[in-house]
């Protein structure tokens, strides 16, 4: 194929389906391909010259892609991401990055070579189909998946004093059993909604399964949780009706700082929800067998 001169070169890059970046041994931009809105390119509207330092909008940002230019250019090794920009409208723009080191004839670096694509309808849908994964069908609120998906990412994000609430409810069995299971799923939707109406925003309602919910309280103390407990029975009390009654057995733990174990929080609202269990049952002279 006949070598190709400088300006084809660059009428193909232009023309490239990705943004095609070219940067010198001192992280400085040689070619790029497009200008996006996420640069600064100055009045001549070139960022040739640059670094991301002194071209990204998002400071942070600038600073961690110049940084792994550099390691780039000491270690040779190339690199992948996707970066998150989150615009003035409160939507995200996600953009993959891959950069490669360039070596010259003698195996020396002589600079970075890298792509920009624009993947926002592709995160965006994989954001919904995991979201999707994570919500129970029949009440709506969270799934077990949550905890596998989403428990690590959010106890960055936690606030304390942090609450496990854990419930389980008195009667469903029962309701199945004499009502049929279409009267069960009614109980374990009005039960779901009641616990979103009552427990402060924030604070994710999950259905372990069966007829077990746990809420994750971020900022709940222990009083708050007596109080939420306290309210969402005598919502519930309300909403009974003859065919479903609505009542559940409520446990809580809670931790004051990020130094704990999760399982073992969960543990022991679990027993003190067992507990309540109980009492209720020995209220109603039912005896229960462990």
């Amino acid at each position: 194929m006949e070598f190709l001169d400088s300006e084809i070169m660059k009428h193909f890059m232009h023309s490239a389906p990705v943004n095609i970046f070219f940067k010198d041994t001192e992280c400085k931009y040689c070619f790029v391909s497009e200008i996006c809105d996420m640069v600064s390119a100055g009045e001549n509207g070139s960022i040739v010259g640059k670094t991301d330092l002194e071209v990204q909008k998002f400071s942070e940002i600038g600073k961690m892609y110049y940084e792994d230019d550099k390691k780039i250019l000491a270690t040779g090794e190339g690199s992948q991401y996707i970066n998150e920009f989150l615009m003035e409208d409160g939507k995200s723009l996600y953009f993959e990055i891959k950069k490669n080191a360039v070596r010259n004839e003698n195996g020396n670096i002589i600079g970075i070579v890298g792509i920009v694509d624009n993947v926002t309808e592709r995160v965006r849908l994989e954001k919904n189909v995991e979201e999707l994964s994570i919500i129970d069908g029949l009440t709506g609120v969270y799934n077990r998946n949550y905890l596998k998906y989403r428990v690590e990412e959010k106890k960055k994000q936690l606030i304390f004093p942090f609450t496990v609430i854990m419930s389980d409810c008195n009667y469903l069995k029962e309701v199945n059993d004499q009502f049929g299971h279409e009267y069960g799923d009614i109980l374990l939707k009005i039960v779901a909604g009641t616990l979103k109406e009552e427990i402060p925003e924030g604070s994710p309602v999950i259905r372990m399964g069966g007829d077990e919910f746990m809420i994750l309280g971020n900022g709940i103390t222990e009083e708050k949780a007596s109080e939420l407990m306290t309210n969402i029975q005598e919502s519930l009390k309300q909403k009974s009706k003859e065919k479903i009654p609505l009542s559940l057995a409520m446990g809580s733990y809670t931790v004051q700082d990020k130094d704990f174990c999760f399982d073992e929080i969960c543990h022991k609202a679990d027993m003190r929800m067992y507990e309540d269990k109980k009492r209720t049952k020995a209220d109603e002279g039912v005896e229960i067998i462990e």
